[in-house]
């Protein structure tokens, strides 16, 4: 009884409430048609017809390569929202909406007076809401910024003042374009494109009439009309837009007909298909949030990146291609990132082997790594721009240790070893470095100063490095402390552009949808010297050089090019590296595992560099390299390139000891196993030391 009673008050209620809604819509009509109370037409417009400075719904982005193409659509869980401008919408979709929904639409305002009228009466009559009057403004209104419940008089009339407000401020093109865009077809797909993407595996602007009257249907009631669980009902409200399209002249009869007789041919497509660069994707989503504070997967953007899709899927092509191949070496990971260094733009990044390969969502291009030995272009940089040494100075390679770092503890003896067994005995700087040789390597950091090294490290781009500069010990020089292998390419692009230092990005344009540039430019700036640029260049290019270690004609060579190139290798085979660039290209490799377990028996040379090279040489083609002449304050002598300021002998004299110090204040700090181009048995410890050593023996 008690329920009975409370189910009669309710339905009183609901009629009482639908009677007020058709009293006020009937009420407004009256006063907009007749426009009798303008200056109460006014104060509703201020009152009710403000709109918030934010939508409400959050709007898709998507990722465009720099030619246009699209490759990934960023959203919300549970929604696809793709937005494009009417042109690439199909006018077939454009005229069945309009025919089914506001016939009038092109030429009334904000609201249907006539037919706001008519419902509102036939509803005060029914005492039900049993014809709609809604315009196409009105409904984007709705989905914007009122919601679709609870309905009440408020929403109603905050629907209509703020469908004004659209209709005075948007054209009629830019109204439609923007329903298209937002009103929901089912299925999580909000927008036309969305939309024909997932019920027909196509985009928009290739929509039949058949599939236009099908999908221009759907908004009505997209969960009953869904075509999918029910496929009848989705033809009959075909059958009424494909003849709301005849009546209004959008269709020819025959037309429509024909298109009715078509099967319904569903593809059950999905936009997931559409994010084939995951890495690129990943790194411009943390662009967007890091320069513009904005969340990409909500924010309504469309964000052109500098990315060449060709040489992308060529680059990951290759990546995989090479993974492959380790596999009986136990290597199942591999990146790469490419990089133009006149502009600093990312050209191709790949993050993984592909499906199927371990952790294949990682971007294992953004996930610091030891660099091993390519950790040596900053050690050799610092001690050129220092002038306490040339590329001609005499290092002597032979057995040596310092007294500390070493140990579990970072308090024994850390002895030093070369790639092999062999020790070269007095070597030049350039030949130490073009063979990656360890024991001169860690010389030169003592003899230049772990800070300046690490300062140059950071001044070329990598910020992975941000501990106090005394918890760095020796080992920073044989590239045991991890870094991402996108700044090891910012780094490289450095040396490439002459010194000039232009921040890597991967972002080109980024637009809102009202089609205005979000993205702010940023200078470049000297970071290197550019005589210190152009010596570590002739010294990365000399493959006669580099030939006693890495063989002459070695994958570090790219035929018809000159190409400077830097490999590294890390205790336990656990990372492979290869580091190589033009003035028109920088290209950075890495092979290795996800999980960090080490492979078997390959090096830089041997695991990273195949893939470096591939892309390398199908990147450069047969253009120009564009190496510039030896800037001023660089002169050649005796066979080498040498900085004003210092000579063939700089560093040593020749003959005699030269007995150098280095103090360091700090406690000792363990690290991991250097990252030398060989097993090296010893862990390495921080600051804290003082010691006294030679270059010579």
């Amino acid at each position: 009884m008690l329920g009975r009673r409370v189910s009669r008050a309710t339905r009183g209620r609901s009629r009482l409430h639908r009677a007020a809604l058709a009293a006020t819509g009937l009420a407004t009509a009256v006063l907009v048609l007749w426009g009798g109370g303008q200056g109460v037409l006014a104060v509703l417009d201020d009152h009710l017809g403000s709109v918030p400075d934010q939508r409400r719904l959050p709007a898709d982005s998507v990722v465009l390569d720099r030619h246009g193409a699209v490759i990934a659509v960023l959203h919300s869980p549970g929604e696809r929202r793709v937005p494009v401008s009417l042109g690439q919408i199909a006018p077939a979709l454009r005229d069945a909406t309009v025919a089914v929904e506001d016939r009038n639409f092109w030429h009334e305002g904000a609201i249907d007076t006539s037919r706001l009228v008519a419902a509102a009466w036939t509803d005060l009559v029914h005492g039900s809401p049993v014809q709609g009057a809604s315009t196409i403004t009105e409904q984007l209104a709705k989905v914007l910024y009122v919601g679709g419940s609870p309905r009440t008089v408020d929403r109603k009339l905050r629907e209509i003042f703020i469908a004004r407000h659209l209709a005075g401020t948007l054209s009629r093109e830019q109204v439609l374009e923007e329903y298209l865009n937002d009103i929901s077809y089912g299925h999580g797909a909000v927008g036309a494109e969305a939309a024909a993407r997932i019920y027909f595996g196509i985009p928009a602007a290739r929509l039949d009439l058949a599939q236009a009257a099908l999908l221009a249907g759907l908004p009505n009631s997209p969960a009953l009309l869904d075509p999918f669980r029910h496929p009848q009902a989705a033809r009959d409200r075909q059958r009424a837009v494909l003849a709301a399209m005849a009546g209004t002249g959008a269709a020819t009869a025959a037309a429509a007909g024909a298109a009715l007789a078509e099967p319904l041919a569903l593809a059950g497509g999905d936009l997931g298909d559409v994010d084939v660069f995951p890495a690129v994707t990943a790194r411009a989503v943390r662009e967007v949030r890091d320069r513009l504070g904005l969340d990409a997967a909500t924010a309504g953007l469309r964000i052109t990146t500098t990315v060449d899709s060709e040489l992308q899927r060529f680059s990951q092509a290759a990546v995989t291609r090479q993974v492959d191949a380790m596999s009986g070496q136990n290597a199942h990971g591999g990146a790469l990132v490419a990089v133009d260094p006149r502009s600093a733009e990312v050209l191709a990044q790949v993050g993984g082997a592909g499906p199927g390969h371990p952790a294949d969502q990682l971007d294992m291009a953004a996930r610091p790594r030891a660099p091993g030995s390519v950790f040596k272009l900053f050690t050799y940089a610092a001690a050129l721009e220092s002038r306490r040494l040339s590329m001609l100075t005499p290092v002597r390679d032979r057995p040596y240790s310092l007294p500390h770092g070493g140990g579990a503890a970072g308090d024994a003896r850390y002895q030093v070893h070369d790639y092999d067994p062999f020790y070269r005995g007095t070597v030049t700087v350039k030949e130490a470095l073009a063979s990656s040789l360890n024991v001169p390597a860690v010389k030169v950091e003592m003899l230049t100063g772990i800070p300046s090294v690490l300062s140059m490290a950071r001044g070329l781009g990598v910020t992975a490095l941000d501990r106090p500069g005394w918890t760095y010990g020796a080992s920073l020089t044989l590239g045991s402390y991890p870094v991402p292998l996108e700044q090891l390419a910012q780094a490289g692009s450095v040396f490439a552009a002459e010194g000039w230092y232009r921040s890597e990005h991967v972002l080109l344009s980024v637009r809102d949808r009202g089609g205005g540039e979000l993205l702010p430019r940023r200078p470049g700036h000297r970071a290197l010297d550019s005589g210190v640029a152009f010596v570590m260049n002739r010294i990365l290019t000399d493959d006669a050089n580099r030939a006693a270690a890495f063989g002459a004609h070695s994958a570090l060579t790219i035929p018809g090019h000159t190409v400077a190139a830097k490999t590294g290798t890390t205790t336990g085979f656990r990372d492979n590296l290869t580091v190589g660039w033009t003035p028109r290209l920088v290209v950075a490799t890495w092979v290795g595992n996800p999980d960090n377990s080490p492979m078997r028996n390959t090096t830089g040379l041997s695991g990273a560099a195949p893939i470096w090279n591939e892309v390398m040489g199908h990147a450069l083609g047969g253009g120009g390299d564009g190496w510039p002449a030896a800037p001023g304050g660089v002169e050649q002598v005796d066979g080498g390139w040498l900085l004003e300021g210092t000579s063939a002998q700089t560093g040593a004299e020749p003959g005699a000891l030269d007995e150098l110090r280095l103090a360091s204040a700090g406690p000792a700090s363990p690290q991991a196993s250097p990252g030398a181009e060989a097993p090296v048995a010893q862990t390495e410890g921080g600051g804290g030391f003082s010691i006294s050593f030679t270059l010579g023996p």
